[in-house]
């Protein structure tokens, strides 16, 4: 049984968004950026476009970047602005969307949209998550992670679909345990390291099973899959804790061994 969970940075630690590995040429000098021309632009809508995966985009490249009108879910949404940048660079991307003031109506939802299509046609990345701007409280500048739409063919050459897992179980990386005891009731408190990029480390299993006067606790995570792009995550420099119940009912001077994703073994005498 989960019971509660706190987060801790470790000392020192730099957090960050490790992007793209390897990729540091940003073809600045070969960026083209294509604004269509919108009568009466007097406003506009800023920010910048990322993605977690290490893959370095092309140099020839292009990101559309548009802003709809999205209020209504059963209509079209209509198209205020668009963007497109030619030979981007690499993450992060900056953009800008101008717009006339006067084509927005404060009682509608507007949002910002991009997509990197590869130089192959390919469209690689895209938002799958809605960035409202301008009305209802929102603000004009955004800050968008982009997902993978489909990885270079050169990094997959057995194919790859998009029903691909993306994330996969693993054991967490232990550091240290505690027994914490309420009572007759015992809860093993398991300190365990991860990394605090955005995206790294997802809940799995907190559990317990005895047989006799063992216990055998499993704390996972979901995490990337070991892919050829996949996210950085080999930085430790995020301390969490899960806490796992064991029982209610220990005899005063109860021994119980306990053994911790199938690798470490503790010894704890109940009170």
């Amino acid at each position: 049984m989960h019971v509660f969970r706190t987060t801790l940075r470790l000392a020192g630690a730099a957090v960050g968004l490790a992007l793209v590995a390897n990729a540091c040429s940003y073809y600045e000098d070969s960026t083209e950026v294509v604004t269509p021309a919108v009568p009466g632009a007097d406003a506009s809508v800023r920010g910048t476009i990322i993605y977690r995966e290490r893959i370095a985009l092309t140099p020839d490249a292009v990101v559309t970047v548009q802003l709809r009108d999205t209020t209504y879910a059963d209509a079209a949404a209509v198209l205020i602005a668009e963007q497109i940048i030619a030979s981007p660079g690499q993450v992060p991307i900056d953009f800008e969307l101008r717009y006339p003031s006067d084509e927005i109506d404060d009682r509608n939802t507007y949002s910002v949209s991009a997509v990197i299509t590869e130089s192959d046609g390919r469209m690689a990345f895209t938002n799958d998550t809605a960035y409202d701007v301008i009305t209802r409280g929102n603000p004009r500048r955004v800050d968008m992670t982009l997902v993978m739409v489909e990885p270079p063919p050169e990094l997959v050459p057995d194919g790859w679909s998009r029903t691909d897992p993306d994330r996969v179980e693993t054991p967490v990386n232990v550091t240290d345990v505690h027994m914490i005891w309420e009572g007759a009731s015992g809860y093993l408190r398991i300190v365990f390291a991860t990394s605090s990029e955005d995206g790294c480390y997802r809940i799995g299993r907190e559990e317990a099973t005895r047989d006799g006067g063992r216990y055998d606790v499993m704390v996972t995570a979901w995490v990337p899959a070991p892919t050829g792009w996949e996210q950085d995550c080999s930085d430790r420099d995020l301390e969490l804790d899960a806490i796992v119940h064991l029982g209610d009912a220990f005899v005063p001077g109860e021994i119980l061994d306990v053994v911790v994703n199938g690798e470490r073994t503790v010894t704890f005498t109940a009170p």
